[in-house]
């Protein structure tokens, strides 16, 4: 993927620093904003990681926008009941979501007091999702608490579930990318270009079924048939496009 990165317009010489260090840090070009518009850049560079006060954008070609947003996570906060929390059930747990994205389901798994790791392959969703987490304020005391306890990692997942000794996590996570579109999820429109689309594999699934201490979740449209041909309980969920799949421990 071609991008550069610059800064919002105006920008003071911390950020341009900021955005500069990031540039050199992945190897890609930093072009200095002056006047130009996103459009104009983009025809010359491609996308464009914009470097704000407080926050990362990436302008992607075809208008697509990725950046970090906590709303889906607080309107699950505030509600009464949660589904994935339920199946945690209510004792603290060390959990690892294994295919972080927008970190939704780290934030509510965070939010209800479990020791949550979240790993994500993509370098770039690393990066601005993590910022994210670490920066910004929510206006939510809970939620600002949440994010910040999240320790993100980049690396696959298989390889970080090869690093980890035997039971390691009281529960692991996967949210792998749905095999087929939810059009009503806009807000991971821009992320869809730059997730790792890999499903969950036979191998993965092994790895983590040593890591695991209780139990392991997946999360999957509702029409896949995943959760049979990798053993999990699937939990029907009446009326939602996705469901949740559940494999216990001994």
């Amino acid at each position: 993927m071609k991008w550069i990165v610059t800064t919002s317009l105006g920008m003071d010489d911390r950020v341009v620093a900021r955005a500069k260090a990031l540039a050199q840090s992945f190897g890609v070009a930093y072009v200095e904003r002056q006047k130009h518009s996103i459009k104009k850049l983009q025809a010359q560079y491609g996308h464009i990681l914009v470097v704000y006060q407080d926050k990362m954008v990436l302008e992607q070609l075809g208008g697509e926008r990725f950046f970090f947003h906590p709303d889906t996570a607080l309107l699950r906060i505030i509600s009464e009941r949660d589904p994935l929390l339920e199946l945690i059930g209510k004792d603290t747990k060390t959990i690892c979501d294994c295919t972080m994205g927008l970190a939704s389901d780290s934030i509510v798994m965070a939010s209800a007091g479990h020791q949550v790791t979240a790993v994500e392959s993509s370098s770039l969703i690393a990066l601005i999702v993590s910022q994210g987490l670490k920066d910004l304020d929510t206006g939510n005391s809970k939620l600002n608490r949440a994010m910040r306890s999240i320790e993100v990692v980049e690396m696959d997942s298989l390889s970080f579930l090869r690093q980890q000794p035997s039971q390691a996590f009281d529960i692991l996570y996967f949210d792998p990318m749905f095999s087929e579109v939810i059009r009503e999820s806009h807000n991971l429109s821009g992320l869809a270009g730059l997730a790792n689309a890999s499903p969950l594999t036979e191998e993965m699934l092994a790895e983590a079924k040593r890591v695991v201490r209780e139990k392991i979740i997946l999360k999957a449209h509702f029409r896949d048939g995943i959760f049979e041909e990798l053993g999990f309980t699937r939990l029907v969920r009446p009326n939602q496009k996705f469901h949740y799949g559940v494999w216990r421990k001994g």
